[in-house]
């Protein structure tokens, strides 16, 4: 394998960041309390989700169930239902799987063990064996991978080489609040197009002569990120409509069940009526991942 790089200078580079965030971190009741199980919640929720949209859905969900065992004794059709606003709707379904395990056999509180639990996965497990229980493991999503490579000077690390990195870079004394600011530093600084101006660790970063080199005479700078080609609007998408299909079955009282024949109709977008094998190829997809299930041609959110 190939080797690591290193990031110069790491013990000020922790002294700087920290005391960033100390100053700009985010300021969350899950960091607050410590406690796994909204750890866990907010970690789940995060996933591919703006941290302004999970802040209320937080909130609500911890609302209607405040405790692990409040959430493995509800139904899947309650737990769904809760979820509202939220998008990604097998993400309440993994929420809840590791629910009923925990409250079954109690929290393990090292990432590995977190990480064998079905509905928790690595980057969760590290979340939660860091923040509730103190340990050191190393939190890898999109903004940490940027910030860290960044200032190794490798934005293509990934994988293995990745996480040995993150795990080298993790502050001995003070693993959650390292986690957290390279998070939120990563979402607010070092973004995609970054704040180099700005930036608490510029200094030692390997790549800032990339993101600061002068303007070329198309006015771009050299080197900075660069968007991709648009990808196709999510509207109208296959899982735009299954996200459509759950907010009807969602409008339904407990057990109350629509025919599949009815959906197209109740989905339709800009007059665009979906055929009968698209729509019973959506609410397959819906049932596999365990979001509804089906009996005699009706449709139901799972109770």
């Amino acid at each position: 394998m190939e080797s690591v790089p290193e990031i110069a200078a790491l013990p000020d580079v922790r002294r700087a960041l920290l005391r960033w965030h100390r100053a700009h971190g985010l300021h969350a009741p899950w960091r607050e309390s410590g406690n796994p199980y909204e750890t866990l919640v907010a970690a789940v929720m995060a996933q591919q989700t703006q941290m302004s949209r999970v802040m209320p859905a937080y909130e609500r969900f911890i609302a209607a169930f405040p405790t692990v065992e409040a959430l493995a004794g509800a139904s899947p059709g309650a737990v769904i239902r809760a979820w509202s606003g939220m998008g990604y709707n097998a993400r309440a379904v993994r929420l809840h799987r590791a629910a009923r395990t925990i409250a079954a056999t109690g929290w393990p509180r090292d990432a590995a063990s977190l990480a064998r639990i079905d509905g928790i996965g690595p980057f969760t497990a590290a979340v939660i064996a860091s923040f509730a229980f103190g340990q050191r493991a190393a939190c890898v999503d999109t903004n940490v991978r940027r910030v860290l490579g960044r200032l190794a000077g490798d934005e293509t690390l990934d994988g293995a080489r990745l996480q040995q990195l993150a795990d080298r870079s993790l502050a001995v004394r003070a693993p959650a609040r390292w986690n957290q600011a390279l998070m939120d530093y990563g979402a607010r600084v070092c973004t995609p197009r970054p704040d180099c101006g700005g930036c608490a660790v510029a200094r030692w970063c390997a790549s800032r002569e990339r993101y600061m080199a002068p303007r070329s005479s198309l006015g771009e700078k050299r080197g900075v990120y660069r968007a991709g080609p648009r990808k196709p609007a999510y509207a109208g998408s296959p899982r735009w409509y299954r996200g459509r299909i759950i907010e009807v079955l969602r409008a339904l009282p407990p057990g109350g069940s629509v025919p599949v024949r009815s959906l197209p109709r109740r989905i339709e977008r800009d007059g665009r009526v979906l055929a009968p094998a698209e729509t019973w190829a959506l609410v397959a997809a819906l049932e596999r991942a365990g979001l509804v299930v089906l009996h005699r041609g009706r449709v139901a959110l799972p109770e």
